[in-house]
């Protein structure tokens, strides 16, 4: 008897020691998958909004404490604050508030400035405002119906740069046609901040038959960091001065599958960065451009894009 009971428990502590085992793989199988699933993007999403909800209420607070004069409680607020988002950030702005509220070698930790410090929060309170999320490649192996149609030498034409000279700005960009890659610096002098290339259509483009834009083999600067955005404008943005469609895109986890842009995301017109209300969305009836750009506060400094191939998906 006591044999069997030994052989029972045995047999208990194995079936154990590999429902874990299998649990972990699996653990790690599901967080492997989440980590590029839409999924993940909406709980990212949730995460952004809810530290742009508490940016405004501590904006709220900061700013006329700051006005009456009450400096030391404006520094004070923004730096509770930062602390307190920084779980909910990426990574970029995880490091920037990492330094200016705990790195006693940041300037205005080290000088107990509250003037200097509320004012460099703020500043990155900012930047995390105008933020948005990209769009990644996701694994689209199980959807067999996706066909691909890549642009063309002679569809696209010779592209233009278009960077932030034209408001005192020395942003750079160069794009080179035999890798498809897209390199410069962005710089924030005179207000600056974006350097973009674009390719006009002379006979305007119908791609009402597409569901969007896809992207294959893209890789950039600082993945973890650096996001980008691809610029469409329709025969509505050729009648509303510098107006175009946005969506921001990126490769953080380098994966290597296609990036899918669907139409449905470029919903908001926009003229030079704000949107514009009450605008219909984009019409792929009648493209007349497209574009890529480096643009802050995700692009700052040196940057570099590349991709083998892009094109429109059905």
């Amino acid at each position: 008897m006591r044999q069997l009971m030994k052989l029972h428990r045995i047999a208990a502590l194995l079936l154990t020691q590999t429902s874990e085992a299998f649990f972990s793989q699996s653990l790690n199988s599901c967080q492997r998958q989440l980590s590029s699933s839409p999924l993940k993007m909406n709980l990212t999403n949730n995460n952004l909004n809810r530290a742009k909800q508490r940016i405004s209420q501590a904006i709220s607070i900061g700013a006329p404490a700051y006005n009456s004069g009450d400096i030391q409680k404006c520094a004070a607020v923004y730096t509770e604050t930062a602390r307190e988002i920084q779980p909910l950030l990426p990574t970029v702005f995880q490091t920037k508030i990492r330094y200016e509220v705990d790195d006693r070698s940041s300037e205005t930790t080290r000088t107990n400035n509250y003037d200097a410090k509320a004012w460099a929060l703020r500043r990155i309170f900012d930047s995390i405002m105008d933020y948005q999320m990209p769009i990644v490649p996701e694994n689209y192996t199980q959807h067999k119906n996706i066909a691909f149609q890549p642009f063309t030498s002679s569809q696209l034409g010779q592209p233009i740069k278009v960077m932030d000279n034209v408001m005192g700005g020395i942003s750079t960009g160069k794009w080179d046609p035999n890798t498809n890659s897209f390199a410069g610096v962005t710089s924030l002098v005179n207000n600056g901040g974006f350097a973009s290339i674009r390719w006009r259509f002379e006979n305007w483009q119908n791609w009402s038959y597409a569901k969007g834009i896809y992207i294959r083999g893209l890789k950039h600067s600082k993945p973890r960091d650096h996001t980008f955005s691809i610029l469409v404008k329709d025969d509505t943005c050729e009648r509303v001065r510098l107006a175009n469609f946005k969506a921001v895109f990126g490769n953080p986890e380098q994966v290597d599958q296609p990036l899918l842009i669907p139409f449905d995301v470029f919903k908001q017109m926009e003229q030079m960065g704000r949107a514009v209300v009450g605008s219909p969305a984009f019409n792929p009836l009648a493209v007349t451009e497209i574009g890529l750009m480096a643009i802050k506060p995700a692009v700052v400094g040196e940057f570099s894009l590349e991709f083998s191939e892009w094109g429109l998906y059905t």
